[in-house]
């Protein structure tokens, strides 16, 4: 059957006569999903992406657009590619400490732990540690951007152009909201990156007092079920932000580009996002949900024979029945006519038995009632791939 759009249910195959028809769809099934109210975000682009990257929501989501220090997240997962080890000491160059920007002031010629400085340009945008990285990782800053704008093709980030390691305004340098959600998605797979990501302080050891970072993330901490991910903010992007939240192992990705507000307008996508994946009954025990015919001119509804329940998004529901291949008349109510079988997108959720909803008295034993009852079954698996 057809994908449920707007949580209607789906009708069942009916054949009468010889002919195929559908049934009018029945009344919408019990849902909390409402798919209708308007979601307000200040966001020029912005994206929100599900289990499997299914789109939940999205605005101007390929438009490539400056995206400030989001850039960062590319930045980490070269260096996690590069032959630079955490724990080795990166000095900083006159070049990196003129990045400036980002919460820690490096000063050239300083010594850090190269693990301190991710956490830095991760936690707080330090521009500064952010090119320092990239020097120490490839031996100039060009060639560190050269692998960032590779990586990002290898994912598939088709949509952006990296001119810098840090991310602030330059001519050209550009990613989109869907670029980001694939790498921000990229960085959570990476269980180092996933946890600095997460972390709300962290201090750096110094020889004169630690450094104290506190992350730039306003999720943190706030958002139920908050893991990260990156912030930025420049002239030219705005307000920009890769946020992620899981909740009941459901993980969601919100990405808000040239926002007057990105925390809150992340806060409205990752809300409308849970609200629409949360747990509910699909398909209700004793449902009727369509009507098998008998050519005799009898028939029966058609009920579910448990309760469905499931975490999906349930406007991409599809129902298929299956017809037992020795269906004849007549039949008792309550009798086992075929199997459910319902799908979300490409992921069965469950396959359940169909039971007769009524008693039928007519017999429909012949070979044509056979044959009928056949011809159920395969047009039910073709039209229920739809």
């Amino acid at each position: 059957m057809r994908g449920i759009r707007g949580r209607s249910a789906v009708a069942l195959v009916a054949l009468t006569l010889g002919l195929v028809a559908l049934e009018d769809p029945a009344p919408p099934l019990p849902s909390t999903f409402v798919p209708t109210a308007a979601l307000e975000v200040s966001c020029e682009a912005c994206l929100l992406v599900g289990p499997d990257g299914e789109v939940l929501f999205e605005r101007a989501a390929g438009e490539a657009l400056p995206n400030a220090s989001t850039t960062k997240i590319v930045t980490a997962l070269v260096l996690r590619r590069s032959a630079l080890p955490l724990g080795s000491t990166v000095e900083v160059s006159a070049n990196a400490a003129n990045a400036g920007g980002g919460g820690v002031d490096l000063q050239a010629g300083q010594s850090f732990v190269a693990r301190d400085l991710l956490y830095a340009a991760l936690m707080t945008s330090s521009n500064d540690a952010a090119v320092a990285l990239a020097e120490a990782a490839s031996g100039s800053e060009a060639a560190f951007v050269d692998e960032m704008n590779a990586l990002a093709a290898e994912l598939g980030a088709t949509d952006s152009l990296f001119v810098t390691p840090h991310g602030l305004d330059r001519p050209g340098h550009v990613s989109s909201a869907a670029d980001l959600a694939l790498l921000g998605d990229a960085l959570l797979d990476d269980p180092l990156l996933a946890r600095i990501v997460a972390t709300e302080t962290y201090e750096i050891p110094r020889p004169d007092g630690p450094i104290s970072l506190e992350n730039r993330n306003l999720l943190l901490g706030s958002y139920p079920g908050a893991i990260g991910i990156k912030t930025g903010s420049t002239l030219g992007a705005g307000e920009a932000l890769v946020a992620a939240a899981e909740r009941r192992g459901v993980r969601l990705i919100a990405v808000v580009l040239r926002s007057t507000d990105a925390a809150s307008d992340a806060t409205a996508l990752l809300n409308r996002g849970f609200k629409r994946l949360r747990p509910t009954t699909l398909i209700g025990a004793g449902e009727r949900l369509g009507t098998l015919f008998f050519p005799a001119g009898s028939s029966t509804g058609v009920i579910a024979a448990e309760d469905v329940g499931g975490l999906a998004d349930q406007s991409t529901l599809a129902v298929e029945f299956l017809v037992r291949r020795d269906l004849t008349a007549p039949l008792e109510a309550g009798e086992v006519v075929g199997r459910l079988v319902i799908s979300a997108g490409n992921e069965r959720i469950a396959r359940v038995k169909a039971l007769a909803a009524d008693t039928v008295e007519v017999p429909g034993t012949s070979a044509t009632g056979r044959f009928l009852a056949g011809f159920i079954r395969s047009v039910a698996g073709l039209i229920g791939r739809g």
